[in-house]
């Protein structure tokens, strides 16, 4: 048969159609889903996570950098040729720990030696599980998550529109790791705290560690016992290894820690900010509060509702010069196990610290902790914490770790004749250290039992003195149109609490770093029987005083000399605008004034400025003037006078009050 003659053009059109044909039909046999490859048995081969076509990753380009010379200075290694082919017949023996699973908000917890390492997955079925629901207890904003009950977002359709977008989109996870226990240190060893457990993190690779080399891992930092990550979009199953630092010198025994992955929120967390403040201390106890727990004014259901609340804030107290928490500072668990005193955690024994509600410092709900027994001119760590018995309920709680906040350090008293007292009926407001003698009042509530009479009766004869004033008349005929009796009432009612109750220091401070606090009972003996040092005694103005100066032998109120007998002690006089306060609040016929300058006002009462260290130079009722890291809240070179002056807000008018009884 004979084929037709093609024309040249006919002849080229041909050509160019059997290429293209042959060019298809590669294709086709590239792409085609029929062909089989190495990398598709995974169902009889384990994978490789290590080989680059099962990582399955987005490299960023940040990441790149410097990798060409990743393998400079280290042998060459040998790598499978196929990656469906385990390495345990081609050069590695296989992994021989499985990663332990994970469910949402539920810690795993586990022991760890040293040098031991572990391995965990959240699950890719996990990821499109329900959210949990919160069931908030606080009576404001404070723990709720406004996290929509499943059962409330899911629609007719299957999965609801929650669960498909998380499928399409991916979901975000939230990891926490938790040491609980850590090693001991070796006796004579130093009082360090040992290497901090690691923790890597991957979407591919089974088993991350320290020594595989692939970009597709991350170590997450942890500090102080606590770490974080969060990672997404994630779609698919998560990896986790946590590994113990080697053997060390110096330090004995094994780790512990809990690790727990949530698609609702972080189980576990650590807040860096001001959270306790010291009002005052003794030598055996010290008050602490919280921040403002709400601005809800005092007319507010809100406020009623907080101040009557159950009190939400756990706290952790320990000796700085004990070592066991050092490396535990930011975790809840390892505080529970290491820390010296607990107060007011749910199945721990809180006999040490009384706990309640107050609006000192500002007139806002803040909640109050006073811890007992501790020991004298020690210094120590105060952390708050709250647990997830206070804003969730269920098994697998939304942040049902807590949350644990930066730790504030306060230091007690020496001298042994100051004692904290607090919760008055009659002067609610102070909350401080007072004169006192163990001998006389053997514990706080009676020696604040005493204080607060004498205060009450005191006010009892003022007020019969009020009561001839026409109060009750025009406004024309009143002594003032700027101020009235209920300020001039309220106005010596602060004043009266301040000068009966003078705020105690150990008398032993130097008056180099305090100068303006002022000596009172030079000539006794201290509580123990023992005399001033002759150092003092010694010094030109005791030598008068012993003489002459009134000021410096006596208290300020006669009644403590008399009854309570302190011995030596120093004063934080109360602050000047307290009496020019109450001379400018009370009509003139009652006869108040303040002393001059120069004329005795400089021993009565003390200036409202700080010292270097940062501390009030006058004390005020109600205010909280020995602030850790108070310049944190209240901005940069304001520290402690913001906080008094906050305290100051709820005094009235005029702001302060005069003196004419008792040195005043």
């Amino acid at each position: 048969m004979q084929f037709p003659k093609l024309t040249p053009l006919q002849s080229r059109f041909v050509a160019s159609f059997a290429a293209s044909l042959l060019l298809v039909i590669f294709y086709l046999a590239l792409s085609n889903p029929h062909f089989a490859y190495a990398s598709d048995v995974e169902s009889i081969a384990h994978k490789d996570y290590n080989h680059p076509l099962s990582l399955g990753v987005t490299v960023p380009e940040e990441d790149l950098e410097g990798l060409e010379d990743d393998r400079e200075g280290r042998p060459p290694r040998y790598e499978p040729e196929f990656a469906a082919l385990g390495r345990s017949i081609i050069g590695r023996a296989p992994d021989t720990e499985s990663p332990q699973s994970l469910s949402n908000n539920a810690p795993g917890k586990q022991n760890i030696a040293q040098g031991g390492s572990q391995f965990w997955v959240f699950p890719k079925a996990a990821l499109s599980g329900p959210l949990a629901s919160t069931i908030p207890v606080l009576p404001s904003e404070f723990g709720k998550r406004n996290i929509t009950p499943w059962s409330e977002r899911q629609e007719d359709d299957i999965g609801g529109p929650e669960l498909k977008g998380r499928q399409a989109e991916g979901s975000t996870l939230y990891v926490t790791l938790n040491t609980c226990d850590q090693p001991s240190a070796s006796a004579g060893s130093p009082a360090a705290a040992p290497l901090q457990l690691r923790l890597f993190v991957s979407q591919s690779v089974q088993n991350p560690g320290p020594n595989t080399p692939t970009l597709a891992i991350r170590e997450v930092e942890v500090n102080q016992g606590f770490g974080t990550y969060q990672v997404s979009p994630i779609s698919d199953d998560f990896y986790l290894g946590v590994f113990a630092p080697p053997d060390s010198s110096g330090f004995t025994g094994n780790y512990s820690y809990e690790i727990t992955a949530s698609i609702d929120a972080s189980y576990t967390s650590y807040k860096e900010q001001p959270s306790l403040y010291l009002v005052d201390s003794d030598t055996n106890a010290g008050l602490l509060v919280s921040n403002n727990i709400t601005t809800a004014n005092e007319t507010d259901p809100q406020y009623k509702q907080w101040m009557n609340a159950r009190p939400p804030f756990g706290i952790f107290i320990h000796n700085q010069n004990d070592s066991s928490i050092r490396g535990l500072e930011r975790s809840l668990c390892g505080l529970k196990n290491h820390a010296q005193i607990q107060g007011n955690i749910p199945g721990m024994d809180s006999t040490k610290v009384e706990v309640g509600m107050t609006t000192i410092g500002g007139g806002k709900p803040k909640q109050q902790f006073y811890v007992q027994g501790l020991n004298g001119s020690s210094s120590y760590y105060a952390i708050m914490v709250i647990g997830s018995e206070y804003s969730t309920s269920g098994p697998a709680n939304v942040g049902g770790g807590g949350a644990v906040w930066t730790a504030a350090n306060f230091s007690t008293k020496s001298d042994g004749n100051c004692q904290v007292i607090y919760n008055l009926t009659f002067c609610p407001q102070v909350s401080y250290a007072v004169p006192s003698n163990p001998k006389f009042f053997p514990n706080a509530t009676s020696l604040a039992t005493w204080y607060d009479t004498n205060a009450r009766n005191a006010f009892r004869n003022f007020s019969y003195s009020l009561q001839q004033i026409p109060c009750d008349t025009t406004p024309s005929a009143q002594y003032s149109l700027a101020v009235n009796c209920s300020t001039c009432n309220a106005s010596y009612h602060d004043w009266l609490c301040a000068v009966t109750m003078p705020r105690c220091m150990d008398f032993t401070i130097p008056d180099a770093e305090k100068p303006y606090l002022l000596p009172r009972n030079v000539n006794s003996s201290f509580i123990d029987a023992s005399l001033i040092p002759s150092p003092v005694l010694n010094d030109p103005v005791f030598s008068t005083a012993n003489k002459s100066v009134l000021y410096l032998n006596s208290s300020r109120n006669p009644l403590i000399d008399q009854f309570v007998s302190p011995g030596p002690y120093k004063e934080l006089l109360p602050c000047t605008d307290l009496c020019h306060g109450l001379v400018r609040a009370c009509p003139a016929s009652l006869g108040f004034a303040c002393p001059f300058r120069g004329k005795g006002l400089e021993h009565s009462y003390g200036d409202m400025t700080v010292d270097e260290a940062g501390d009030v130079m006058c004390s005020m009722p109600g205010a909280i003037w020995g602030v850790s890291a108070a310049s944190a809240l209240s901005g940069p070179g304001l520290g402690r006078l913001v906080l008094l002056l906050m305290g100051w807000a709820g005094f009235h008018v005029l702001g302060g009050f005069g003196g004419i009884a008792w040195n005043a």
